[in-house]
């Protein structure tokens, strides 16, 4: 007769009171066989085991519940233990009351992730589209799905810290207990609200996901979580600081050393660096945009210079693939910014599909120059000791800023294609600099002033009414 294959529990499935139980060594049995000391892997007698769950009574001491479950299978096994724990201590109905006539139900489970550490491992591989259907596939960053595995393993920490096997928790016993604990922990880092915010924002999307890919109703405990208020107080870099700082980009001060000794010296200083950061103030763009721009994409219209801009942003969040639903900033070719083409050669590459800025770099632009971008601004500018903390960001608040004191409230969105003029002004617009700009308004101008006012007034109007006779 041949040999029953022996039960065994790797650590990646194991949950908490589900064991491999021997019933001729009549004890539990994990990685090693109590009576021969060899692998239980190796145990001739596996037609003796079998798996049997342990679940604590709520309310008592020491009182337990005991259950022999008939599956050698160990999905299954983990979807009977789950669902008679949560018939002992009542938390929720038992996931499969009758197996006989749940038998697709069934076959679906044994693909589905019950224990906390494999969901968040589908999950991250989720977000790399590993086994994604086509019509389902999204596009992520690598920033972004980096930025979700930190916020998940600050999540495990949590976890850890707080006394709970991180191993054999189980999606169910995420709870408002969990939550309160997560919560606290993040208060204590000192975090921004921002930041707080985007770290309860991934954890909710994370159940979300799991809710939906399993079709699985679980309760959604971060979504309960008030999130923080947010301030912003937009700040743009203004003359004097960007002048300085374009002075200060030279290699030798590009050495950044880091303190805790962790990572070796780095140099942030790039040829390129300082054009980097010229266009995107005379453009107003992002990093992405300003990588991205060649020379073709400078148009012109009865004589009038304009660059055509795809919205990156836009376009990857409302998923705009193809080049008909794609939308498009244009953006004006002003004396400065065409002062900064003519440096860059404009005369030499217009037309051509060069890159404007560092056209020697063709492989994974994004990925090489965005974070340079972002570094070297924030390494350079620290040099300056201000006192403010600006980052590559600034750089476009400016821009926005200077643009809406020229052209109006309300006219700004034209120009950088944002869809109203609330997120102009939360985001973007420096108030500082808006005060400066009214310093010479006066709620009771003086009789002279009034009088220039008056003057230009019927000079517009009476210029119009020469016009209007001319056209007759």
């Amino acid at each position: 007769m041949e040999n029953i294959k022996p039960l065994y529990i790797p650590k990646s499935k194991r949950l908490k009171g589900l064991t491999v139980y021997c019933y001729r060594c009549k004890t539990n049995v994990s990685e090693i066989c109590k009576k021969s000391g060899k692998p239980i892997s190796q145990c001739q007698h596996g037609e003796n085991h079998v798996f049997k769950v342990y679940i604590h009574v709520n309310g008592t001491s020491n009182q337990r519940r005991t259950k022999k479950l008939e599956t050698r299978n160990l999905n299954e096994a983990i979807i009977q233990a789950i669902a008679f724990k949560n018939e002992v201590q009542g938390k929720a109905k038992p996931i499969i009351e009758n197996e006989k006539k749940n038998v697709e139900r069934k076959r679906e489970n044994q693909h589905k992730p019950y224990l906390l550490v494999n969901a968040l491992a589908r999950y991250i591989g989720w977000l790399h589209n590993e086994g994604v259907p086509a019509h389902r596939v999204k596009i992520r960053s690598d920033e972004h799905i980096k930025d979700v595995e930190r916020s998940l393993k600050v999540l495990v920490e949590c976890l850890n810290n707080n006394g709970y096997n991180f191993s054999s928790l189980s999606i169910d016993d995420i709870n408002d207990e969990i939550v309160g604990h997560l919560y606290l922990h993040l208060e204590k880092t000192g975090m921004a609200n921002r930041t707080f915010n985007k770290h309860l924002g991934y954890y909710t999307s994370f159940l979300k996901w799991y809710a939906d890919e399993y079709n699985y109703p679980i309760r959604n405990y971060f979504e309960r979580v008030n999130r923080k208020l947010l301030n912003p107080n937009p700040e743009a870099i203004n003359q004097d600081e960007y002048e300085a700082l374009l002075k200060q980009i030279t290699p030798e001060n590009g050495i950044k050393e880091y303190g805790n000794g962790e990572k070796p010296k780095r140099n942030l200083y790039r040829s390129w660096l300082a054009d980097g950061i010229k266009l995107a103030l005379e453009t107003g763009r992002r990093r992405e945009e300003i990588i991205n721009l060649k020379w073709s994409n400078i148009q012109e219209s009865e004589g009038i210079k304009y660059i055509k801009v795809e919205d990156y942003k836009v376009n990857h969040i409302q998923k705009r693939m193809t080049e008909k639903e794609k939308k498009y900033i244009y953006i004006p070719v002003t004396a400065s910014l065409l002062k900064l083409l003519n440096e860059l050669d404009y005369e030499k590459y217009q037309e051509t599909d060069n890159f404007i800025l560092a056209p020697e770099i063709n492989i994974q632009r994004n990925r090489v120059m965005s974070d340079t971008l972002s570094r070297g601004f924030t390494h350079y500018y620290d040099q300056l000791n201000t006192g403010r903390k600006l980052t590559f960001k600034s750089l476009r608040k400016a821009y926005i800023t200077n643009l809406e004191i020229f052209m109006g409230g309300g006219n700004t969105k034209s120009i950088t294609g944002h869809s109203d003029n609330q997120v102009i002004e939360k985001n973007y617009i420096d108030k500082k600099e808006m005060a400066k700009a009214a310093r010479n308004f006066n709620v009771f101008p003086t009789e002279n002033e009034r009088s220039d006012a008056l003057k230009e007034i019927r000079n517009k109007s009476k210029e119009a009414t020469q016009e209007k006779s001319l056209d007759v």
